[in-house]
């Protein structure tokens, strides 16, 4: 993640940026980080490197190229860019003096500039490469760069380096009542922990956390002081530095990009690559509260509302009505399933196998590990109740929900990953040895397992599909050429229907058409894999599909490397004159919206085809059928009126053949 900003009503901003991979994203939690929605803008998403929120609560967003500077007045709810003036590259720091002025800078390819009109407009002051601006009282402005505190007293005209600190890194100044400074050290490397000056700069004490690079810093309401470090977490001091405490329920050894306390004195922190953790008990313990934006691992749907997505900050809950995110706990979860009764396992790296009978409420680990801590790469639950765990070199089971297990047949000298259950129950799994790769089969609730076939490189976690018990797809990730195999007749024979490049996951829909990812296409097949179809692919560079799933309704989800779920609108009807893929099924924005009492929705359909459109409360509740007929293609719409119906938050869903899409209102008396 990129930072945090919480404004004068408690809301939580977190952006995202790409640590790794192209991924980016703006979030909003009004609920002290419990759920997490993602800021609409008009523009692309940010790829956010800086949030600030001014006095006046307007909020700054500074990115990587695209604007440089976004600016809303309203909470969010509207954006335009302000970059005018602003001709550095990124946007790494925002700052305010006492007057109101503003202050930004790029930390990559250098510039300070100040805007004396709320962000409007901008001006060049200085070649800094600004990490932070911070103003005192007495309107002296300090901004940390990799070069360095530098101070100006004029307002941001000229600047004076310190001494001192000239070549090294300041990525964070803190400062107390009575105008005394406090800065962290150290950025990539070069740190040595905490410094505080008491007389303008002059004269400087380390406070301790000696060889450290110090990320970030805060005080709480009594003046204790607070450490965010680059690779050991954590720490506070109640001494002002003569002693400090490291946190390590939930945070230990993490890296702390961003760290915030809100007035109740909870505790933010950011990791760029872990994601938001909050504290509540003032640092006792932490919990994971994350954001949806992240490699998604796998997709378990609950019922019509809820998609639970493993991730490596956590499990992920979507409510597909609300639109909100929460993140249910746990850290790097590579796989989850979901039992018949709707129990939840979670697989998890070096941490063994969660259960859940709250829908991830709450976890407790199973007694697979009770004895020793190990990586699970995949889980599947069987109709019968009988869970499936891959480990690190054994196939393990359970047939009383994780209470006990045993070790299965047969063992290999690396690991398990890909499983599949067919509609016959049949087990389907890939295991990897030091000289080969199997695809073992059991036919038997996993009592035995036969080798059915070894001429593949490597399947990962959702690299097996089925379809109607006897034809089963396999996609080889890793390999000189990679590919596709499938069998027809119940793994005896094995024909590779699509050569040429590596095969991420693949996915076989109720119709028999079969879906699949590579590192730069989609595939589609609707013959059984004898001739494919590349879809249109755009996501961004190195991102890719590791796990496409469908609900009940026939609507695809898509789970990527980096950017997090995306519902997928891909129709496939095959038409005789082109066999072209029609994409065109749309859902407008009511207007007005909000509205009082009357509002109007639109839609577009692409075909002759049964439509249904409907009015929800937040809980999910059905309020009202607007539309349950049969319609032509073309667009349409219909009027809604609210006149019976208190103010508040609704949701309306329009299902035509396999297009389904929600969209929320509000209606304001």
């Amino acid at each position: 993640m990129g930072d945090i900003a919480i404004n004068s009503k408690g809301h939580i901003y977190a952006g995202v940026y790409a640590f790794s991979v192209g991924y980016s994203g703006l979030y909003k939690s009004i609920d002290n980080g419990e759920t997490w929605q993602k800021i609409q803008t008009p523009f692309d998403d940010f790829e956010v490197y800086a949030i600030y929120i001014t006095k006046d609560d307007h909020i700054f967003v500074g990115t990587n190229h695209q604007g440089r500077v976004y600016r809303s007045l309203d909470d969010g709810q509207t954006w335009e860019n302000t970059r005018n003036g602003y001709t550095s590259g990124e946007c790494w720091a925002f700052g305010e003096d006492q007057q109101g002025n503003l202050f930004a800078g790029d930390g990559e390819f250098g510039g300070v500039f100040k805007s004396i009109d709320h962000g409007a407009n901008w001006s060049v002051v200085a070649e800094l490469y600004p990490f932070t601006f911070a103003a005192a009282s007495n309107n002296i402005i300090y901004c940390g760069s990799f070069l360095g505190l530098f101070a100006s007293r004029d307002g941001g005209e000229s600047w004076a380096q310190n001494n001192f600190l000239a070549n090294i890194p300041v990525p964070t100044i803190l400062l107390d009542e009575n105008n005394g400074i406090y800065v962290g050290t150290g950025y990539y490397n070069n740190g040595d922990g905490v410094y505080y000056s008491s007389d303008g700069g002059v004269t400087w004490t380390q406070l301790g956390l000696d060889d450290k690079v110090v990320l970030s810093l805060a005080f709480d309401s009594l003046g204790n002081l607070y450490a965010g470090t680059l690779s050991d977490g954590l720490f506070v001091t109640l001494d002002r530095g003569k002693t400090w405490r490291q946190y390590t329920n939930g945070l230990y050894r993490k890296q702390i990009f961003r760290l915030k306390l809100n007035q109740k004195d909870h505790i933010f922190v950011g990791s760029e690559n872990e994601g938001v953790f909050r504290s509540i008990n003032g640092g006792e313990s932490f919990k994971q509260v994350g954001l949806p934006i992240s490699k998604v691992n796998n997709i378990v749907f609950s019922g019509d509302s809820l998609i639970f997505t493993a991730t490596p900050s956590g499990v992920q809950s979507y409510h597909r009505f609300t639109g909100e995110w929460k993140n249910l706990g746990l850290q790097e979860v590579e796989a989850i399933a979901r039992a018949p009764q709707g129990d939840l396992f979670a697989a998890t790296f070096r941490e063994g196998l969660y259960r859940s009978t709250d829908f991830g409420q709450n976890w407790v680990q199973t007694r697979l590990t009770a004895n020793e801590l190990f990586s699970v790469y995949s889980v599947v639950v069987l109709h019968d109740g009988t869970v499936l765990a891959a480990t690190e070199n054994q196939l393990r089971r359970s047939i009383d929900y994780g209470n006990t297990w045993s070790v299965l047949p047969p063992k290999t000298s690396f690991f398990y990953r890909g499983m599949a259950i067919d509609q016959d129950n049949d087990i389907w799994v890939a295991a990897f040895g030091a000289k080969n790769t199997v695809l073992y089969k059991s036919s038997n609730n996993a009592a035995t397992f036969d080798s059915v076939f070894s001429g593949f490189d490597w399947v990962d976690t959702n690299g097996i599909s089925t379809f109607k018990g006897k034809n089963i797809f396999l996609a080889d990730a890793i390999g000189g050429i990679g590919g596709i195999y499938r069998t027809t007749d119940d793994g005896s024979s094995w024909k590779k229907v699509f050569s040429d490049t590596l095969v991420r996951s693949i996915h076989v829909d109720d119709q028999g058409k079969v879906f699949a990812s590579t590192p730069f296409n989609l595939l589609l097949s609707m013959n059984d894999g004898n001739t494919w179809i590349h879809l249109p692919y755009q996501l961004k560079p190195r991102n890719h599909v590791r796990e496409i799933e469908e609900d009940v309704d026939s609507n695809l989800f898509f789970g990527t490397q980096a950017e997090g779920l995306y519902a997928v609108i891909v129709i496939t009807e095959v038409e005789e004159s082109n066999n072209s893929i029609l994409t065109s099924y749309s859902l407008a924005q009511n207007y007005p919206n909000p509205f009082n009492p009357i509002t109007i929705i639109n839609y577009s359909i692409l075909k002759r085809d049964h439509v249904q459109l409907k009015i929800y409360e937040v809980t999910g509740k059905e309020i009202a059928i607007l539309v349950d007929k049969l319609q032509t293609a073309g667009n349409h719409h219909v009027e809604f009126d609210g006149a019976h119906l208190p103010s508040g938050i609704y949701f309306y869903r329009l299902k035509s053949g396999k297009f389904s899409e929600t969209k929320k209102m509000i209606l304001l008396r």
